[in-house]
């Protein structure tokens, strides 16, 4: 499964690259060949999320999900259904923007304890956002080329498959989980649940030595108030003395 996704994930960058370097061609020239790589790609993560085991159970529909849609997408593209190169675009702007926000709420953004991988998976996810809103107003910014966008849009698919393809695992009979990558994951959760802690406690040592100063403050400006009360008050009864002489 896990090869399967990640043949299909270089195909569908490598199709990225080939819109790239042909982008001034209309959409409608290549319309067959983009339309064909959904139907494989989407076939492919139907496949996964019936064959292969996940962690959590949400992450096999979401596979199985994409795919179907995927599919309905390459039908609708191989009939020739799309045959202008903005409503293509805008097609893809709504895939991106979507799959974007749906993988940005499942990211962590503590980019300084994730792991390399998850800031990857992050870059790539909000790149896929931005491509994505961009292209909506595409034809009041820059105008570009759509099959450039489009082109882009492929790699970044490409990427974000690539990545999740690592994620897959295997069902076979009487096959043993690999408890070496798993215990290794577990270490690293407990790292950075670790260094989150640690944080924490600096910023609750920060906080309290605030606290401490703060009450410092207040108690001297209470002994000043206080010291110059007693002046006053010293000054005043001088005073009365000096007119009682007078």
């Amino acid at each position: 499964m896990r090869t399967l996704m990640l043949f299909a994930s270089i195909l569908m960058a490598g199709t990225g690259i080939f819109c790239l370097v042909n982008g001034s061609a209309a959409f409608l020239s290549v319309a067959f060949v983009i339309g064909a790589l959904f139907i494989l790609v989407g076939a492919c993560e139907i496949l996964i999320g019936r064959k292969a085991d996940f962690d959590y159970t949400d992450v096999a529909t979401s596979f199985t999900l994409d795919g179907a849609a995927m599919v309905i997408l390459g039908v609708v593209m191989i009939s020739g259904q799309i045959t202008d190169d903005i409503t293509a675009q805008m097609i893809f702007a709504m895939w991106l923007t979507i799959e974007g926000i749906k993988s940005l709420g499942a990211n962590s953004y503590d980019v300084a304890h994730n792991t390399s991988e998850e800031n990857v998976t992050l870059f790539v996810n909000a790149a896929m956002l931005l491509l994505g809103i961009y292209s909506f107003f595409n034809q009041s910014l820059f105008v570009i080329h759509p099959m450039l966008l489009i082109g882009a849009a492929l790699i970044l698919i490409g990427i974000k498959r690539f990545r999740e393809a690592f994620d897959i695992e295997y069902i076979r009979p009487g096959f043993v989980a690999d408890n070496q990558e798993k215990l290794q994951e577990a270490l690293n959760e407990e790292k950075r649940a670790l260094a989150k802690a640690k944080e924490g406690i600096r910023e609750q040592k920060n906080a309290q030595r605030r606290i401490e100063k703060i009450k410092a403050d207040m108690a001297n400006e209470r002994t000043v108030l206080n010291e110059a009360a007693l002046r006053k008050r010293a000054a005043e009864e001088e005073e009365k003395r000096e007119e009682a002489g007078l």
